[in-house]
């Protein structure tokens, strides 16, 4: 099996790990060892300085009553309050230091007594001062009951003491054997790792330095090809950068032509509506002219019809006059004979020839009146043909009128239509030109976009350019330093 170099440098590093997991073990457990001891000998010497507190309590607490005793005043009682006050505590204290040791706990036991007796004699001689005196109270003192407590309490203390200075000898000695065993593992076993991994270390670069070298050449190589691709593609970005910022400026021209033509599209649009309005304006305008023209061919015909009427009129009253001029024809005729007859009468006719002469005068009256009447309804007759005649060619031009005003109306109907149709054409017309003006800020803003990246591109092929000389510079160190290492 051919080992990679990766696998050649694992391999040295697990070595390493072994060694070194073997080295922190045993070290390990050697300074536990050391701490434990050590921590052991502070304990002794924990008990020690106990023991030595609560004889130096007791002590104190004696002194406190000889002072007063002997002097009588309150304040030589300040080292007996304070010693009796702690006692208790210091033994508690001692008890917990001691837990492990059985001699000891037992040795606490026979204590307590002796401090309670100890602490009840003081108390005692010291009320029996306060109460009887000095004398009194040495009697009691000279019977030796408080001495005889205190040698028992100082014998025991001292025996404590004695087998914790022995404790402390026998861990002193552990204390001495286990860092002398530390130190030698630290010497010893840092020389051997540091032998070891030296050895490991030589085999390792001796091995992968060849296959070092020949990685090295194939990076100095690729770098230096990627270093020109990358000086190509650079170029090419920078290139591309131009171009994209040159389309910009177009683009942003062709914004501008899309918004004007999107403002004449508008203007064409509103002038196409206001056209619109104005043909269905005129389309309505026409509409009036028709029916007025219907209206004024109505009249017409009425008109008409009351010149016919007027025509027959005069026609009967043409035909009355004919019978009031054959009346005063027979009239003048009845007058002639009328006189006739009266001549032939004589005198007694003369009265009746006055009145035939009347009435022939009145015959010849109506017979001029009549023919002044006839002319006048000849006159008349003529004006009436002329109306009718007048009237039908109103009505004939009337109906051409209306004829005409609907064909007018129809192409004002069409013309509107046309105007509406295009009206729309311009609206939407407008309503794409606003479109092709989004679009033409969206192709504006994704050229700016495509601007930015392209600079950004530029950036990094700068940056890849710049990494890629690094790369092929760290290539030409390494071929190099292998260099100077083989040789």
């Amino acid at each position: 099996m051919k080992w990679t170099v990766g696998i050649k440098i694992g391999a040295g590093y697990v070595l390493a790990l072994i060694v070194l997991c073997i080295f922190g073990t045993v070290s390990y457990r050697n300074i536990t060892e050391f701490i434990y001891a050590a921590q052991m000998r502070s304990h002794t010497n924990q008990v020690l300085l106990t023991l030595q507190e609560t004889l130096s309590t007791m002590q104190d607490a004696e002194t406190g009553q000889r002072g007063y005793i002997i002097t009588g005043e309150e304040r030589y009682l300040e080292p007996y309050q304070t010693g009796t006050a702690v006692v208790n505590q210091t033994i508690q204290n001692l008890r917990r230091l001691t837990a492990d040791n059985p001699n000891q706990q037992r040795r606490l036991d026979a204590i307590e007594p002796l401090i309670a007796g100890k602490i009840s004699e003081l108390r005692q001689t010291i009320d029996l001062r306060r109460s009887k005196g000095f004398d009194a109270t040495l009697q009691v003192i000279q019977m030796d009951k408080g001495k005889k407590v205190m040698d028992d309490f100082r014998k025991i203390i001292a025996e404590m003491g004695n087998e914790e200075r022995l404790l402390l000898e026998q861990r002193d000695a552990k204390v001495q054997a286990s860092s002398e065993i530390t130190i030698s593992i630290l010497v010893y076993g840092t020389a051997f790792a540091f032998v070891v991994l030296t050895m490991v270390g030589f085999f390792i670069t001796r091995t992968i330095t060849g296959q070092l070298r020949e990685s090295i050449a194939l990076l100095s190589s690729s770098s230096a090809e990627i270093l020109a691709t990358t000086t190509q593609v650079a170029s090419s970005a920078a290139e591309a950068a131009a171009a994209v910022s040159e389309t910009t400026v177009t683009v942003e021209e062709v914004k501008q032509t899309a918004q004007m033509a999107s403002q004449k599209a508008k203007y064409v649009s509103d002038s196409a509506q206001k056209a619109s309005n104005v043909s269905q304006a005129g389309r309505k305008s026409v509409t009036d002219a028709i029916q007025g023209m219907h209206h004024i061919q109505e009249q017409m015909e009425a008109i008409a019809e009351s010149i016919v009427r007027l025509a027959e009129q005069s026609q009967a009253i043409g035909e009355i006059i004919a019978t009031v001029n054959d009346l005063a024809e027979q009239s003048n005729v009845l007058a002639v004979n009328a006189a006739i007859e009266a001549a032939k009468a004589g005198e007694q006719g003369k009265g009746f020839a006055v009145v035939a002469q009347e009435v022939k005068s009145l015959a010849d009256q109506s017979k001029q009146a009549t023919t002044q009447v006839r002319a006048i309804l000849g006159d008349i007759q003529k004006a009436t043909s002329t109306a009718v005649l007048a009237t039908e060619q109103g009505n004939k031009a009337v109906e051409a009128g209306v004829k005409q005003t609907g064909e007018t109306g129809e192409s004002i109907r069409l013309l509107a239509e046309s105007i509406s149709e295009a009206a729309q054409a311009a609206t939407q017309i407008a309503a794409s030109s606003q479109q092709q003006m989004a679009g033409m800020d969206q192709v504006a803003l994704a050229m700016d976009n495509i601007k930015q990246a392209s600079m950004q591109n530029v950036a990094g092929t700068k940056q890849a350019e710049v990494a890629a000389q690094q790369l092929h510079d760290l290539g030409q160190r390494l071929s190099s330093l292998i260099g100077s290492r083989a040789g």
